[in-house]
């Protein structure tokens, strides 16, 4: 835990992350109007690509939150919190688990950090989704395509074969994971990649409280969905580190 604090301050000092293209967020709970999740179910059946996370409750550990990106020119991102339902016997419920099935339909692509049926697994005890749902869906992992990524373009500069795997050996700079069975966090690969700063501060937080529109915890949240769509840019599009160098300093510009 202070190792991680101690990170967020080292990295603080980067300019703020920042996404890809604007967003809008929506909570979704028991006071939710039934005309959005209408809207919501027919957004939904125009995307094909999302970008899951979830968040636990630092004090109760109970699965408190998921967070759905619509990935589009305009993103959308879903906030729902689990510890605020409506009964499941109302018509608000039923459109929430019908804007589920459209998302998690196998014909769609989920990306997330980590294993997202994993992470998703943990809340099927709301019946927002079965577990069969969840296996069905097309989860990709971009934590670890991230790293295959990483290591094709970024090479080994410290006198190991250029193309060897991350190594106890390396020591370059450059390349801060150094073993083979270790994974990159979402901060780090940002830090890394953009040059930017994720702040992570509120990872412990009470998630089980209802969210305000205007509270901190709604930016963190969907950050961590934004990042890891951001991240699988360079992946899907295979950037190499001219391109991505290019597109740093246009940021800048």
């Amino acid at each position: 835990m202070a190792r991680k604090r101690l990170l967020n301050r080292q990295l603080s000092v980067l300019s703020p992350f920042v996404p890809l293209n604007d967003w809008q967020a929506y909570r979704i709970n028991r006071t939710t109007a039934p005309f959005l999740l209408h809207d919501l179910i027919e957004l939904a059946r125009s995307t094909t690509r999302y970008t899951i996370d979830t968040e636990h409750d630092y004090y109760t550990h109970e699965a408190a939150l998921i967070q759905i990106e619509f990935i589009r020119r305009r993103s959308v991102v879903l906030l729902i919190e689990t510890c605020h339902l409506p009964p499941t016997s109302t018509v608000t419920f039923w459109l929430m688990k019908s804007l589920l099935a459209v998302i998690l339909s196998s014909s769609n692509f989920i990306y997330s950090w980590g294993n997202g049926i994993d992470e998703l697994s943990q809340f099927v005890h709301y019946d927002l989704f079965s577990s069969s749902t969840i296996q069905r869906a097309n989860n990709i992992d971009v934590q670890v395509d991230f790293k295959l990524w990483y290591n094709k373009v970024f090479l080994h500069t410290c006198g190991l074969q250029p193309y060897e795997h991350d190594h106890s050996l390396c020591t370059c700079i450059h390349r801060p994971v150094k073993h083979r069975q270790d994974q990159w966090s979402l901060q780090k690969a940002i830090a890394y990649a953009f040059g930017e700063f994720l702040d992570k501060s509120r990872t412990n937080s009470k998630w089980r409280q209802q969210l305000t529109h205007s509270d901190e915890l709604v930016r963190y949240a969907v950050n961590d969905c934004l990042a890891v769509t951001k991240l699988h840019m360079l992946i899907d599009g295979n950037w190499t580190k001219e391109q991505l160098d290019k597109y740093n300093r246009s940021q800048y510009f």
